[in-house]
């Protein structure tokens, strides 16, 4: 699942997406509640690592370890950017002005949105 959103945030951005995460458990001094009514604790849970960088093409670097501490170096061709948003012809299809007009409207102090509301919500049964 991680991997999975880092790339889909790189691919739908057209930027590299570095995904951090530490290793190990990390404990406090003092004990503390999550406020889940579960008892104090003093350990912040475990984190699984396995840090690694996507790119707007959909690739992925090797992961770092899950299990001990590591150091990513990573070659980024940023160029890569604007040859997939060309390629992907997303500006292509863009309405900027579209885009503009509508910003406009809902920055107005009187702007009251549009809200559509599922019906079965409220139904009752």
């Amino acid at each position: 699942m991680y991997t999975l959103v880092a790339r889909n945030a790189a691919i739908a951005n057209s930027y590299f997406v570095g995904s951090i995460n530490r290793v190990g458990t990390e404990t406090f001094p003092n004990p503390f509640t999550s406020g889940d009514g579960k008892p104090q604790h003093a350990d912040f849970g475990h984190f699984y690592g396995s840090s690694h960088f996507s790119t707007p093409d959909a690739s992925c670097t090797p992961s770092l370890s899950g299990h001990r501490d590591g150091l990513l170096i990573s070659d980024m061709d940023l160029n890569l950017c604007r040859q997939l948003k060309d390629k992907w012809g997303f500006r292509m299809t863009a309405r900027y002005e579209l885009y503009a007009k509508m910003l406009a409207n809902y920055l107005k102090p009187d702007f009251e949105p549009h809200v559509i509301s599922d019906p079965l919500l409220h139904k009752k049964s």
